[in-house]
């Protein structure tokens, strides 16, 4: 574009500028008149119509057919409401229900994006049911089952530390002679059925070959898992080992080595089985009498009683706090070298924000408060306080003050000239507090400033 064109450009803008400025001043003209009509009106005509109209419409109002109003009644009902929702609920589940009853033949997934770009192909496969008589299938040879000797611990009363023996999972050891695995649980296993009773009445011990497991150990011995477990100080998460040596009690239960003071009811009672039991199957006297410090007992069908646990209350004491005293003033900053900070710990737990009027440090009740700066307190009192608690407020001069609420303890009183760093009161939990901690303010000239422009 040469020189000409660009001074016709600049014309037109120049154009469009004085139609903007007197379209501008043309609506501010307009809109001046149109307020004077405004007022115009309502100062004279506008308040007369206003009024025949409410006149009018209150008239009307005592006219209104009366169906409108019963119509109104009916519909804020609560049973027609509850009515309307019930509808409104069924005319949502009928659509939806019918769902159920088509006959879906495509396969759901079929018509996807993804089923065609990695799904077999076009070609359409149908599902076809397979029926296998069970009478055709003969095993040729007879093999192990592989739940044999699985068992499982459910928590309880009464076995194996507060745990009962149910449909149980596998207690396996390795095969190979040095690798061990680690148990497989195998839910709805069952145990293998037992040969008979056993008529041994003395403990053997078994020495574990590879690939025997504690359920196949105990099926030959025709005794209980856990008997096995309790008598040889294991638990299910235990392994075994090839060339280990378990004990094996002659009957389902456990043994006891009888201490000073027992008897064979208390041992009954104990492991929750009978004393006849007991006695019968150690053949002892009447009663039980013969029975030997040292001497070691098969309790039949016995239970492991579950261990008893005590709470000892811990024992340390707190002082009180009417018995603190002051502690020595914080030597941290010299006097006159600007604001302290007010407290021997550190740990923010608020910050000063437009919801928060100052700054929250916390610690254990009883730590030092110090006086930021020099000052004259004007203010130290304990109750509500609007919050604060138990607070000192300390007038530095020059329109400036510090508080230090929340306190436990406080060291001054009202007049009181405090030097920096000189303890004035000890952290507390008063007022408005959900613990242990100061709430530090700084005001100046009545505002509140963030603290930590002062005693960073």
């Amino acid at each position: 574009m040469d020189r000409k064109g660009y001074q016709i450009l600049l014309y037109f803008l120049r154009s469009l500028i004085y139609i903007k400025r007197a379209l501008i001043w043309f609506l501010k003209k307009l809109w001046v008149v149109l307020v004077k009509l405004n007022d115009l009106f309502k100062n004279t005509i506008g308040f007369q119509l206003y009024k025949i109209g409410f006149k009018i419409q209150k008239y009307t109002g005592r006219l209104r057919i009366p169906w409108d109003s019963r119509l109104i009644e009916l519909v804020g009902k609560r049973s027609v409401l509850q009515i309307a929702l019930f509808l409104i609920i069924v005319l949502v589940m009928v659509p939806d229900s019918k769902l159920y009853t088509k006959d879906i033949n495509k396969i759901p997934g079929r018509e996807t994006l993804l089923y065609k770009l990695v799904g077999p192909g076009n070609q359409d496969f149908d599902l076809e049911e397979i029926t296998v008589k069970l009478s055709t299938l003969t095993p040729t040879q007879q093999q192990e089952s592989w739940k044999q000797g699985s068992v499982s611990v459910q928590p309880g009363s009464g076995s194996l530390g507060q745990n009962t023996l149910i449909k149980p999972d596998i207690t396996s050891l390795s095969v190979g002679g040095t690798a061990v695995n680690k148990p497989t649980i195998i839910p709805g296993a069952d145990l293998p059925s037992t040969t008979g009773p056993s008529k041994r009445t003395q403990v053997v011990l078994h020495t574990v070959q590879s690939g025997e497991t504690i359920g196949a150990i105990a099926e030959e011995y025709s005794i209980d898992v856990v008997s096995i477990l309790w008598a040889n100080n294991l638990s299910v998460r235990s392994y075994i080992r090839p060339g280990d040596k378990l004990k094996i009690l002659p009957v389902s239960g456990l043994t006891h080595k009888v201490k000073s003071g027992d008897t064979i009811l208390k041992i009954a009672k104990t492991y929750d089985t009978s004393a006849e039991k007991i006695i019968e199957f150690n053949k002892l006297q009447t009663g039980g009498s013969d029975i030997q410090v040292g001497e070691e007992l098969i309790i039949p069908e016995g239970v492991k009683p579950r261990p008893a646990y005590t709470y000892t209350p811990p024992t340390k004491k707190y002082s009180q706090l009417s018995q603190v005293v002051a502690p020595k003033p914080s030597v941290s900053a010299p006097a006159g070298s600007g604001y302290l900070w007010p407290t021997s710990v550190n740990r923010i737990t608020q910050y000063y924000g437009w919801r928060h009027t100052g700054l929250d440090i916390g610690g254990p009740v009883g730590t030092p408060l110090y006086a930021s700066k020099s000052g004259t307190v004007i203010k130290s009192q304990c109750g509500w306080n609007g919050g604060y608690g138990c607070y000192v407020i300390i007038d530095h001069g020059g329109g400036v003050q510090t508080v230090y609420g929340h306190a436990s303890k406080l060291y001054v009183s009202y007049g009181n000239n405090v030097t920096q760093g000189q303890t004035i009161a000890a952290m507390g939990s008063t007022g408005r507090s959900t613990g242990p901690h100061i709430h530090f303010e700084v005001r100046i000239n009545g505002r509140r400033s963030n603290p930590l422009q002062y005693i960073r």
